[in-house]
């Protein structure tokens, strides 16, 4: 399954494993996922002018009222962040009237994440979370890891795809 905390990972990776983590056990231990969730909340407040407590403070309440919007239909949108959507799964099968459809159609309930945009005067897409993402190919990776890799005996400076410093395409588009 997907985490949630996905859209972190580029960026912030500690914060998204934190967040994968908090996902993990939240319902198996769920003190474990307060002491992930905390966690997140000391690493904003290491970035931040704001104290630990404060941060934990906001987040359990931006996740109550999150939670309060999405079950009443709303879409929630965290402006530089994104936007949330609680979507319903169902058996796949339609109906054809109206009267027809009832909740036992309705299997299961995520909620979907979209990251925020920006569509620039030629009609290209870039999301704000992976903007600034480039690819390096297998091959350079192991070289500065100093692995050996194989492959490529040497940087031929073409512009082979996955040869790096390119902006990372976005699916969306």
């Amino acid at each position: 399954m997907k985490s949630n905390f996905e859209f972190l990972e580029s960026q912030f990776p500690v914060l998204a494993n934190f967040g994968r983590l908090a996902e993990k056990y939240l319902y198996s231990d769920s003190n474990s996922c307060l002491i992930k969730l905390g966690m997140i909340g000391e690493t904003i407040a290491e970035r931040s002018s704001l104290t630990a407590g404060d941060v934990h403070n906001v987040i359990r309440n931006l996740m109550a009222v999150m939670r309060e919007q999405l079950l009443n239909s709303r879409t929630v949108k965290l402006e530089g962040l994104g936007t949330f959507t609680l979507v319903c799964q169902s058996r796949c099968k339609g109906v054809d009237e109206e009267a027809d459809v009832s909740p036992a159609q309705i299997t299961g309930l995520r909620c979907q994440f979209t990251p925020e945009y920006t569509r620039d005067a030629g009609g290209n897409i870039t999301r704000a979370l992976i903007q600034g993402a480039t690819y390096i190919h297998v091959n350079q990776l192991t070289k500065a890891l100093g692995a050996g890799g194989g492959g490529n005996a040497g940087d031929s400076g073409d512009d082979k795809p996955g040869s790096g410093g390119q902006e990372a395409p976005d699916p969306a588009a």
